[in-house]
């Protein structure tokens, strides 16, 4: 769990970017997205998905769940790893 978390955080800028635009058109914009994904046994992200996400704004999940896509994980050693990570974002963040 450490190193998911590490990983995650150290891409957050991607996340923030996917935040930030959403609020050009929404500058209130804020709440949690929760993005359920899938490291695969190569450490790449097989499946990524929207997690019932208390979010207003589509483009913004859509945005991040995307992003998830693209992150790369060390090789799982018992198998695929399912993870549902939240991830809170306020104006002011």
């Amino acid at each position: 769990p450490e190193l998911i978390q590490k990983i995650v955080r150290t891409n957050f800028g991607k996340f923030r970017k996917c935040f930030e635009n959403g609020l050009r058109t929404s500058p209130n914009l804020q709440g949690r997205i929760t993005v359920k994904f899938v490291i695969g046994l190569d450490g790449r992200v097989a499946s990524a998905a929207d997690e019932k996400s208390d979010y207003v704004d589509a483009a913004v999940i859509t945005c991040v769940v995307d992003e998830f896509r693209t992150l790369h994980f060390p090789k799982p050693e018992d198998g695929s790893v399912t993870v549902v990570y939240p991830i809170t974002f306020t104006p002011s963040d």
